[in-house]
């Protein structure tokens, strides 16, 4: 039986709202599921609002992407993403659905910090080992040390934010079914 392949580790696989925002593949919303309250809307930010300031819910805040009732932090390691919640009117309640989004900004800058310290790095080490020893230009080992391992470093540290961040996210859901929950039984 073909094994699915793996979710695209690129950036481009971060999308933040195109024709069809972030596919269950990337995002784990098929494992988060979806949660359906006796609530209306505003009593579900209400009672979310009140977990997050006793520090229930890292980083809660109303609204988010594309008219998202809220979002919440999905910790890391070592990239962060959102938890987002969208809302939708069900029989007597409220159905809220739960998709991850990936934080765009530190991955973008953690790959621009491998990539523009190569060459500085070279500058410095050719400082330090002088041309007189003998060894030849320094670019013809160094670059390819350097650069050959970057994709390697980076498709690792995507597949540990998506670990982290699912096991994040799904102690995130349980905590606002728990609160939720305890809200309608009272």
């Amino acid at each position: 039986m073909p094994k699915a392949g793996p979710p695209a580790d690129t950036l481009a696989a971060m999308s933040d709202g195109d024709d069809q925002p972030n596919q269950a593949a990337q995002t784990g919303s098929a494992e988060l599921g979806e949660l359906r309250v006796p609530l209306d809307q505003a009593k579900v930010l209400e009672l979310l609002s009140q977990a997050a300031r006793r520090g229930k819910l890292p980083e809660f805040a109303k609204g988010g992407p594309e008219n998202a009732l809220f979002r919440a932090s999905a910790l890391g390691q070592p990239f962060d993403r959102d938890l987002v919640a969208w809302a939708a009117p069900d029989e007597g309640g409220t159905k809220l659905s739960f998709q991850l989004r990936w934080r765009k900004k530190s991955p973008i800058l953690f790959i621009a910090a491998l990539i523009f310290t190569v060459e500085p790095g070279r500058y410095f080490l050719e400082l330090m080992i002088p041309g007189s020893w003998g060894w030849g230009s320094i670019m013809w080992w160094y670059y390819p040390l350097t650069i050959i391992p970057i994709p390697f470093a980076w498709r690792t540290f995507m597949k540990q934010s998506r670990k982290s961040t699912m096991e994040s996210a799904q102690e995130s859901h349980a905590a606002i079914q728990k609160i939720l929950a305890g809200a309608t039984s009272d």
